[in-house]
């Protein structure tokens, strides 16, 4: 066998100069390696020669073990060295531009703005299924107080005729009728003028509460087995209305319906439609007669010719109706027998001595389980049965998961996502197909919610129509290069993936060869298509493509496609974006649903600052609770943190104690509460830098904003409004110690702190009294006596409108 061919050892070239007392670590811990393998290599030896021509350095395995321990030990002595200067640097920067130099050498890049994404629905022409593709463009027009807010369809999308104009109600339930109508949940066939035959069922063997083991066997019995039931004829209705109902069918009848059909444990109810009702035929059978002036009777023999009435045939006066197969009922005051009919003849029989006719002779599937007698039995063909169950179609109340919507789409296309139009305006939810749903159900489809609604909907109107959307517009141009770098016209915008990582919309091509982003260009080859970026103030991306040693050269023409727009103005009421600029065939008007979520602006100083400090204390990675609060942090448009063991906020996902994360949200005012699928990107971001066999819960914080009043005593040479007014303008102050976005989750807020606010204004002698409105939880006696509001450790207070009172 051959020796191998020794790998090649080239030196990693010296970083790029920097400060003396900060220089960004360039290589990574394998890089470090094979530079101790090159140097080794290169030591020259007493007669002059290399050592790395005689030993195979690379291919000797204990030497590249003791470089590759030796590498691991630099590795961890270097980052640390220079994550722990790094973090004292953070507070000497003077400007955002200065701080993202700082930052960058500790290996934070500043986020850019997060784009918001929300749904609009689309009203489509009647039996259309017209396609929305990616990138239709639509608006939240402009007022005096805010710009148009652009947004784009995120991806293809293809709607359906099924899917429109559909209603909701809950989960329809059985009742008693509550007058003369019932209403079914599948169609009989019935129509006005039809008589109904109504039956009530029970099983002979009936248990009505099973107790012991004999009870709950014979349960068993019946279930798998089936068993006898005895029924009776409760009464015949007429039908004198039908209508459709959201795919129900609601017959009103001639009187009501509940005296007919109670509820009762253990009985059901069933309907026939009379086909035609039989007479029995009738003979003599008494013989009167007067006997020496006393009137006698007489029975009348007929020798061996049948009964009308047996078992398992009846002779009736016209059998013409009667054909094999058809349902018959034959029912007395007591009982009745339902069967079918399994053939149908004629018999000459004798009506009185000496007379005959010619009556019908219906012979029956199943005998008659009891001795029948013709002089109380009543006889009807009729329809197969149907169920005597009467349906309501309830309300959707807040909270429910269940829903019915009709009329039924194409089950082969289960929508799975719906906008209803509940008490609380238009909602959306995802949904699935509910295990109680029934294919056969065509008056509707059983949906279950991810998520119930906030409100009430009563036989609402609903869609599934939706198209996702994303705040920004999309550019496509050539970039102009000037020496190795180019800039791209911001403000950039970047998007957030299911995992909480931001993935940049920026695509370059040079000479229609697609380039790479890589966070540096160092130790990258001459042939590697790719470049790296950074990001200004003012969202412009700079980027710097190689030099045919570290990157290849970009030679011909560069072009990029790239979104703008983006962050926190991106953030409004969806039912404000009803413009669809251009148009699509097949759609009529879209409007949004809910409000659109998940923006972020670009990184300001202070967001800087306490992401950098961030990642280096967690360092990508969670070991303890401070980590996990801190990688929290990293995500974009994550205001606030907090890790803990224990029980979590009342309504949290685990319903319990263990390991929780609650998160807060910026807004441009302060920070609010996110929503599931913000929650759900969070999880994702830390399950991908933690143990996940450990449970973890990532819920949302409860941001309280706390009423103030304060009375001062004013300065009597200074006028007491204007005292007041500055007083309310510090307390009001968004970067004030007291605003949301300096303050921390689960810290109390003290009467103190108040004071530090309002006694340096100008023209304050003192504080007479203060009044701070209690968040979550009520301040115990000790802590009204110190002047402290307590928070939950899963909220963040910070104050709100202050009432300033001079005295």
């Amino acid at each position: 066998m051959s020796r191998p061919r020794p790998r090649d050892l080239v030196p990693r070239p010296d970083p790029a100069p920097g400060q003396s007392h900060l220089r960004r670590r360039l290589a990574d811990r394998p890089d470090l390696r094979d530079a101790l393998l090159a140097a080794v290599a290169e030591v020259v030896e007493p007669d002059g020669t290399p050592l790395g021509s005689r030993l195979d350095v690379a291919g000797d395995p204990t030497v590249v073990l003791v470089a590759e321990l030796w590498s691991r030990v630099a590795d961890s002595v270097a980052a640390y060295t220079e994550l722990a200067a790094g973090e004292r640097y953070l507070r000497t920067a003077q400007d955002w531009t200065d701080l993202r130099r700082t930052t960058d050498l500790l290996g934070h890049r500043p986020t850019q703005r997060v784009a918001a994404h929300g749904w609009i629905r689309c009203t489509t022409d009647a039996g259309a299924s017209p396609l929305v593709p990616a990138g239709t463009r639509v608006q939240a027009p402009g007022t005096p107080q805010r710009a148009a807010q652009p947004f784009e369809v995120v991806e293809d999308t293809q709607l359906r005729a099924d899917w429109a104009d559909l209603t909701v109600t809950a989960v329809p339930s059985p009742q008693v009728p509550p007058g003369s109508a019932i209403r079914l949940l599948q169609d009989p066939g019935w129509r006005p003028s039809d008589r109904v035959l109504l039956l009530a069922e029970r099983p002979t063997a009936y248990v009505p509460q099973p107790s012991s083991w004999g009870d709950w066997l014979q349960w068993i019995l019946l279930y798998y087995f089936g068993a006898a039931s005895s029924s009776a004829v409760v009464g015949t209705v007429s039908v004198t209305k039908r209508t459709d109902d959201l795919g129900a069918f609601l017959f009103t009848m001639d009187r009501p319906l509940a005296p007919l059909i109670p509820a009762e444990a253990g009985t059901t109810y069933a309907a026939y439609r009379v086909r035609s009702s039989l007479q029995l035929a009738r003979r003599l059978e008494l013989l009167s007669y007067v006997d020496g002036g006393v009137a006698k009777t007489a029975a009348v023999s007929y020798g061996s010719e049948p009964d009308a009435v047996q078992a398992g045939q009846l002779l009736v006066v016209d059998g013409s109706a009667a054909t094999p197969g058809i349902g018959i009922v034959v029912w007395n005051e007591t009982q009745a027998h339902v069967t079918t009919v399994s053939s149908v003849g004629s018999l000459d029989w004798s009506v009185a001595p000496g007379t005959k006719h010619r009556v019908g002779v219906v012979s029956l599937s199943e005998a008659i389980p009891w001795s029948p007698s013709g002089s109380d039995l009543d006889v009807a063909l009729v329809d197969p049965r149907v169920l005597a169950q009467h349906y309501e179609l309830p309300a959707l109340t807040a909270g429910t998961k269940d829903l019915r919507i009709h009329p039924r789409p194409d089950i082969d296309h289960v929508p799975p996502r719906v906008a209803v139009e509940t008490s609380a305006g238009w909602e959306l939810s995802t949904c699935t197909l509910s295990s109680g749903d029934t294919a056969g159900d065509v008056g509707g489809m059983l949906l279950t919610l991810g998520a119930g609604f906030a409100g009430d909907a009563a036989t609402a109107p609903a869609t599934a129509n939706l198209v996702p959307i994303e705040h920004g517009t999309t550019k496509t141009g050539p970039l102009t290069l000037s020496g190795p770098t180019a800039v791209v016209p911001g403000p950039v915008t970047g998007d957030v993936d299911a995992t909480g990582t931001v993935a940049d919309s920026l695509v370059v091509e040079v000479a229609g060869v697609r380039f790479d982003e890589v966070p540096t260009l160092y130790g990258r080859g001459p042939s590697d298509p790719v470049y790296s970026s950074k990001i200004a103030a003012d969202g412009r991306l700079v980027l710097t493509f190689g030099d045919g040693v570290h990157g290849v050269a970009p030679r011909g023409e560069v072009t990029a496609t790239w979104r703008v727009g983006g962050g926190l103005a991106g953030e409004l009421d969806a039912t404000l974006v009803d413009t669809l600029l251009g148009s699509v065939r097949g759609v009529r008007t879209i409007v949004g649903v809910g409000t659109t979520t998940g923006a972020a602006d670009q990184e300001d100083q202070g967001r800087m600052r306490r992401g950098a400090a961030a990642r280096i204390r967690a360092l990508d990675r969670a070991v303890s609770l401070a980590d996990l609060a801190d990688l929290a942090l990293t995500v974009p448009g994550t205001s606030h943190s907090a890790a803990w063991h224990g029980a979590g906020p009342p309504g949290c996902p685990c319903g319990g104690f263990g390991l929780h994360v609650a998160i807060l949200r910026t807004t441009e005012t302060g920070a609010r509460a996110p929503l599931a699928a913000e929650l759900t990107s969070m999880a994702g971001y830390l399950d991908a830098r933690r143990d996940i066999s450990v449970g973890l819960c990532v819920c949302a914080g409860v941001s309280s904003v706390l009423p103030v009043t304060v009375t001062v005593a004013a300065d009597p040479r200074r006028d007491a409004t204007a005292v007041a007014a500055a007083v309310a303008v510090a307390l009001g102050d968004p970067d004030a110690p007291l605003a949301p976005t300096p303050r921390v989750m689960g810290v109390p807020l003290d009467d103190s702190d108040v004071v530090a606010v309002v006694q340096p204004v100008t023209g304050v002698v003192g504080v007479v009294s203060l009044a701070v409105t209690p968040g979550l939880r009520v301040p115990s006696a000790g802590e009204l006596a110190i002047g402290r509001t307590p928070a939950e450790r899963y909220e963040l207070l910070s104050l709100g409108p202050a009432a300033v009172v001079t005295s």
